[in-house]
């Protein structure tokens, strides 16, 4: 009992003569030797009980080579368990492949785990699948289906490398058909054939039998809209005029389309190309177009949002903007001519020419020359064209999606998506393998009718999770949908609220992990200024404030608003760090916003504009705003008494003691804690003995007369 309790000075001077007896140099301490009972497993496993991992990660560093390469593992393992997984990959990676087959089994293993505590789902499972070559059928089954959520994790990296591989067709498609079918070999072998994995190898299967998108695939009777001839052709006249940016064309031609949720959809379209902002589209979510709905909702047009020049016809070259201005004084019929003069010219530049096809199409489909229309659109090469005009020729005349994707790899990825989805919302194509009909009505968030019938169709899973509420009611469903949907405004959302509950839970590595993955990704200005406020708060709380300031000037910079709270926090900020103007600056801004703030924040902007004129010696205007926050916030918790107890000093110093002592008397009686009190009463205590005695004064106010 006396250890337990007694001082470690104590201890020390007690032990003092047993000490010196018994002292041995720290690194032959570590080597104390011990009876075999208390060596090996159990001892290591007593010190996981009690989460000493750094004493493990000690002892496997400093444990003798045994030739098997197991202390190895040992050192890697330590690393993982005491949350240092690169440092662990990096052991791991610097191994050369065992020859012993259960070593090899256990290094690529861990290799997985660190690659899934670093954030890599997709690395992860594919270590995990090398390490399952090393094993038996029943060990396979075993390890999988111990190591939580690792199924899970395998579905969602199955569905993504799919979907690349049904719709960006590469080089590289054969090997990663090669590795969906190792991944489902083994995952069936886990988890059986039943649910996803059932679908899943139909679905390949069907991928196998051609090129992508002319596979078998749902009749379109399961759609509950057909896309007639006319309204397709409509739409693809609608989408031509928005690229050019005649949207009040754009507009007459989508009043005439026939389908209510056609026109709500392509209104939608041409309002984004416009504004840029995804379309409020509650009709289609409650018609039961959950692809449709799931689209806007989701924005998969999000990477566009500030700039949307890829989408448009134009140029930056004066010339072209100066023509299309005059062009725009001109009837259609004078407009066509003039285009047509300007193409005879025999210095125009191989852009200049593309460009001027491009509109002579436009004009052509604005006035429902489609004969004209579809003999340019066989001149131009359609990759080169803006997006919309890809679209829009697609929709009129039936262009494959793999004609209209750059040949970069990595670009045609990022938009096959989005492009896939308008075309099949304009009726043309077949769905890709594993994809239900584009205006199917289903219902999402509720039950598993979309993980039953369609769990590989990308928006209607999207729709799904996101009906369950996102983020906010499920931090798995969150990290999962982070993970599968990165490049929409839904994925994005959830790893802002990822990121926010691990700085906010101090959980530092793992909210740099979502910051990291974000700062890739690109974004709106609304979100990029979430993430920025989350990025410096993440850098005060570490301690890194130099960083936390130039992230701050980075949000202010972009001189957009933002979050009441993230406001204030950099307002408190650039306070800390000496630069009080800057501050005002933005406490005044929030001031001005005070009727949507609500109380407590407004009582707390008013203390930290006291503060900032406090610190900078203007009295007067510090008292201005303690006192009124004092006065008309007096039963918010914690502000007014402090703004009491600074309006107390600033009296103190411009000499006017008494009253002082009657707020510090106030401070005492409505404290909410007994530190408060303790302060203020020592402050009276000092300015008593300091000024003597309060003089006697009048009921009304003012001191009594001596004569």
């Amino acid at each position: 009992m006396a250890i337990l309790i007694g001082f470690p000075a104590e201890m020390a001077a007690a032990k003092k003569s047993t000490a010196k007896a018994v002292a041995k140099p720290a690194a032959e301490a570590s080597r104390l030797p011990q009876k075999a009972d208390e060596s090996g497993l159990a001892y290591e496993q007593w010190l996981k009980k009690y989460g000493a991992y750094d004493r493990l990660a000690a002892s496997a560093a400093t444990a003798a080579d045994d030739g098997s390469g197991a202390s190895v593992l040992k050192r890697a393992e330590a690393q993982l368990l005491q949350g240092t997984p690169r440092e662990a990959l990096t052991i791991i990676q610097g191994q050369p492949p065992f020859e012993d087959k259960a070593l090899e089994a256990k290094r690529l293993w861990l290799g997985g785990n660190a690659h899934r505590a670093l954030g890599d789902p997709y690395q992860a499972v594919v270590w995990y699948s090398q390490a399952s070559q090393f094993m038996d059928a029943k060990q396979v089954k075993a390890r999988l289906t111990a190591e939580p959520g690792l199924e899970a994790l395998w579905v969602d990296v199955w569905r993504r490398q799919f979907w690349a591989y049904v719709g960006n067709p590469s080089v590289s498609r054969e090997a990663l058909g090669e590795t969906l079918r190792m991944l489902l070999a083994q995952a069936e072998a886990a988890w059986g054939t039943a649910n996803f994995w059932g679908k899943a190898k139909e679905s390949l299967e069907q991928a196998e039998g051609g090129e992508p998108g002319t596979g078998k695939h749902t009749d379109a009777k399961d759609a509950s809209l057909v896309v007639n001839e006319a309204d397709r052709l409509l739409l693809s006249r609608a989408v031509a005029a928005a690229a050019l940016e005649d949207y009040g064309i754009s507009r007459d031609l989508l009043r005439q389309v026939s389908v209510p949720a056609l026109r709500e959809f392509w209104a939608g379209f041409a309002e984004f190309l416009e504004s840029g902002k995804a379309p409020d589209v509650k009709t289609l979510a409650t018609t039961g177009h959950a692809k449709a709905a799931g689209f806007w909702s989701a924005n998969l047009l999000a990477s566009y949002a500030e700039n949307r020049q890829d989408w448009l016809l134009g140029s930056s070259a004066s010339s072209w903007t100066r023509f299309k201005s005059s062009l725009a004084k001109l009837s259609r019929e004078e407009a066509r001519q003039a285009v047509e003069k300007e193409l005879q010219s025999l210095l125009l530049s191989e852009e200049m020419s593309r460009h001027l096809r491009s509109l002579k199409f436009v004009l052509c489909m604005e006035e429902g020359d489609l004969d004209s229309a579809r003999e340019i659109w066989q001149g131009l090469e359609a990759r080169k064209l803006p997006i919309s005009l890809r679209l829009s020729g697609a929709l009129a005349f039936g262009e494959e999606l793999k004609n209209l994707l750059p040949q970069e790899i990595g670009a045609a990825g990022r938009l096959s998506p989005a492009l896939a989805a308008l075309l099949s919302a304009g009726g043309v194509g077949t769905p890709l393998p594993g994809e239900a009909p584009f205006w199917i009505r289903i219902e999402v968030g509720k039950g598993n009718t979309v993980g039953k019938a369609w769990p590989l169709d990308r928006l209607l899973v999207l729709a799904d999770w996101q009906a369950r509420g996102g983020a906010a009611a499920n931090t798995d469903l969150a990290r999962r949908s982070a993970f599968l949907f990165p490049d929409t405004a839904y994925g994005y959302d959830c790893l802002l609220a990822l990121a926010q509950k691990a700085v906010e839970s101090r959980s530092f590595q793992l909210a740099e992990a979502y910051l990291g993955r974000m700062a890739n990704l690109p974004s709106d200005k609304q979100r990029t200024t979430a993430r920025l406020g989350l990025k410096a708060k993440l850098e005060r709380e570490s301690g890194n404030d130099e960083q936390a300031l130039a992230t701050y000037r980075e949000l202010l910079a972009l001189g957009v608003d933002m979050a009441p709270r993230t406001r204030l926090d950099v307002a408190t900020f650039l306070q800390l760090k000496g630069d009080f103007d800057s501050g005002r600056e933005q406490l005044l801004i929030l001031w001005e916003q005070r009727d949507k703030l609500e109380r407590p924040v407004q009582a707390e902007v008013l203390f930290w504009l006291g503060e900032g004129e406090h610190s900078l010696r203007n009295y007067d205007a510090a008292l201005d705003y303690y006192l009124r926050l004092a006065y008309q916030y007096a039963h918010e918790p914690m502000w007014p008494t402090v703004a009491l107890y600074r309006s107390a000093m600033i009296y103190e110093i411009k000499g006017n003691y008494e009253t002082a002592k009657k707020l510090l008397r106030s401070v005492i009686a409505s404290a909410d804690t007994k530190e408060a009190q303790e302060a203020a009463k020592n402050r009276l205590n000092a300015l008593e003995t300091k000024t003597g005695k309060t003089a006697p004064q009048k009921e009304g106010g003012g001191a009594m007369y001596p004569f």
